[in-house]
């Protein structure tokens, strides 16, 4: 036990220590046309009071997670009994220390262009309004979700096959140590729980990467055939960095309904970690790579921009005044639900619209009562204690 609890602090060491300096490099990785959330002219960007907010941003970025490190250490030392539910509240920590590293820098942004009086257009990107221009189906990575569904299509089989010779009572649930801590009456349904569970993963992974796919470009009209050649090329590798880890989760999912077809079959944590660790590294190494919207990438131009000419997007979306703390996009009038967010490189939401308000609370309440779940379940394992 104690070198399942030393295994785990050292996992949250390195998870803390890789948060905090992604949160770091996030300034690197925006679009140079924004400045902590705040739209600037371009050019703007490398004056020596933007360097000085950066700089500041990373500087409290290290300081908190050094902070958060602490207290991990704190931890293990005086409760290792508690590494696990510890492990489940520290990276919620990174939230409020990315944002006390941020708001300074938001407004200081704004002051800033306030001062110097700098404008911008209303419109710095021309949205692309065209099946073809925004993505299709075509350029979706099929063989890692096709992967996916043969694991699963694997296990459903493997359950069926050995549900006639499976005592009457199976085990559901295994602790850290892969001992059996939860039985119930053999039945299909229980047997075929996991591999189920397994699809509905899929069906909402395959969900997102069709969102990758289709969501609409913003296309940069300075140079539109470099900026449209660069989201296709970033489509492309978060396409497949995304496809690998839907393969990867599909497969240890897989792995962890063996024990109860199998008695006595036990999951090695030297196969399961990397199965997941590696494809989410992966993940981030393309955004790191790649920037927003394929902003650092420098891609062969084979062709012109269709669509990206001529057709300006929604320019509201640009107002500063749309953006609170210049992360969230709220405008009743854009009927837009996904937009690319100001700081990172993900996209974000209108949360004006009605669908995006009912997710939020659909998510808000499960996280909720997921994370109470879990710690109860967690602190009152005697295994922990």
């Amino acid at each position: 036990m104690q070198e399942m609890n030393l295994f785990l602090f050292l996992t949250n060491l390195a998870v803390i220590a890789l948060c905090g300096i992604l949160s770091a490099a996030v300034p690197a990785l925006t679009r140079k046309s924004y400045l902590f959330g705040v739209k600037i002219p371009m050019e703007q960007r490398g004056c020596p009071e933007a360097k000085r907010l950066i700089r500041r941003y990373a500087a409290v970025c290290a300081l908190c997670a050094a902070g958060i490190l602490a207290l991990n250490a704190a931890q293990y030392v005086f409760f290792p009994g508690r590494t696990l539910v510890a492990m489940l509240y520290y990276p919620l920590l990174l939230i409020p220390m990315q944002m006390l590293a941020y708001v300074p820098n938001w407004r200081a942004a704004l002051r800033l262009k306030r001062e110097r009086g700098w404008q911008v257009s209303d419109a710095a990107f021309a949205e692309t309004g065209s099946a073809f221009s925004r993505g299709n189906l075509r350029a979706l990575p099929w063989g890692w979700y096709a992967a996916s569904l043969a694991v699963i299509l694997a296990s459903v089989v493997a359950a069926l096959a050995r549900y006639p010779s499976l005592p009457e009572v199976i085990p559901t649930h295994f602790d850290i140590n892969m001992q059996p801590d939860a039985w119930a009456a053999k039945s299909i349904g229980n047997v075929l729980a996991l591999p189920l569970v397994n699809l509905g993963m899929l069906l909402l992974m395959y969900a997102t990467g069709i969102a990758l796919v289709k969501a609409k470009l913003q296309i940069d009209p300075q140079d539109p055939a470099l900026s449209f050649a660069q989201h296709r090329a970033y489509r492309r590798l978060m396409g497949h960095a995304f496809g690998l880890l839907t393969f990867s989760l599909a497969l240890v999912i897989a792995l962890m309904g063996l024990p109860t077809l199998f008695e006595g079959f036990k999951i090695p944590f030297w196969l399961v970690i990397p199965l997941i660790l590696l494809p989410t590294a992966g993940l981030i190494g393309v955004v790191v790579y790649a920037g927003q919207g394929g902003c650092k990438l420098k891609p062969k131009i084979i062709m012109e921009a269709p669509g990206a000419s001529g057709k300006i997007g929604f320019s509201q979306r640009d107002d500063d005044r749309y953006w609170a703390l210049g992360l969230f996009y709220h405008n009743r009038e854009d009927p837009a639900i996904l937009v690319e967010d100001r700081f990172g490189s993900n996209l974000g939401f209108n949360y004006a619209r009605l669908p995006v308000k009912i997710a939020l609370g659909i998510f808000l309440a499960a996280f909720a009562a997921g994370y109470a779940w879990l710690t109860v379940l967690l602190w009152n394992a005697e295994v922990f204690a």
